[in-house]
This record gives C-alpha cells, structure tokens and sequence, in this order.
C-alpha cells in the first residue's frame, strides 16, 4: 500500500466537501445536546461556514489522503489563535482504517507541522479517542494530557512533538 497526503487546492475543494457529507453522517452517531447535526431537505448535510476558510486563510490547510492513488480520507489541520496547531477534523473511509490509512495521516500531519497541539473529540467518540491516544502517545514520547473541556461536552489531548 502506497499512502499519499496531497494539499487541496481551490478548485478541488469539492472533494472535501463530498467526503464531509460522508464524516458528518457518521459523527451524527454521536449527536447529543451539545452537538447537532442538521440534514436539510435536499438530503445533505448542513456544513458550517468555517469549512471555506481553508481555502481563504493562512493559518489552515487542508488535505486528502490517497491510498494506492484512490481516495482513502482527508484532514483539516489550521494553527488557532493561540498559537496551538489543532486538527480540525480528520477522517477515513472505512475501508482502508485496517490498513493504518489513519496512523500514517496523523503521522504526516505531525511532521508537517511541529510545536504545541490540542485535539479535540466528541465526548462520546470512544474510538477516536482510543486512535488518538495511541498516536499521541507513539508522537509525545508518551507525554501528552487529556481532559475534559467546554463545560464536559468535548474530550481532548494536549502534547508537544
């Protein structure tokens, strides 16, 4: 398996968009009083406004992961005002999770980018939280935090790499 992190450009941003319908559906599964997720009569999802800041800021970047040269996922990584580089949303079709599409994405991220990090999860994404630990830890050299934060509705992690 040959994986491949590519940068969006402007005029592919649809990719993005496409597989967003595909992430938002499953993080839909977590839903609960903090976090909603709007299907609008056409069928789709509704996307939050900040989605087209990745074409239009610096400080965020967006990219998809191929494996193979088929799309196999994507991830929003943007550095916040407070000088911590976050993962915005990350996500992989669920064919290649087996084959670690996920740990190598996560991978490449951290070596782009260096420095203090903070990601965040849905309070009831156990799974993501059990992938992040992992890769966190293999990223941290095991020194990284996490806690609950905005009022226990969000779990996340805290490391430097």
């Amino acid at each position: 398996m040959h994986f491949e992190l590519i940068p969006v450009k402007d005029e592919q941003k649809n990719t993005i968009y496409n597989l967003m319908q595909l992430y938002t559906y499953e993080l839909s599964f977590y839903e609960d009083e903090t976090t909603k997720f709007n299907l609008l009569e056409n069928g789709l999802y509704e996307m939050n406004e900040y989605l087209e800041l990745y074409w239009k800021e610096d400080e965020r970047h967006p990219y998809i992961l191929k494996c193979d040269g088929k799309l196999a996922g994507f991830v929003l990584y943007r550095c916040t005002e407070n000088g911590l580089n976050e993962i915005s949303e990350f996500f992989v079709l669920n064919k290649y999770r087996k084959i670690n599409a996920g740990t190598y994405m996560a991978n490449e991220i951290f070596k782009l980018y260096k420095g203090k990090w903070e990601i965040r999860t849905l309070l009831k994404n156990k799974r993501a939280q059990c992938f992040w630990r992992k890769v966190i830890k293999e990223n941290s050299n095991n020194n990284f935090e996490e806690r609950l934060i905005r009022n226990n509705s969000r779990y996340a992690f805290y490391f430097k790499n």
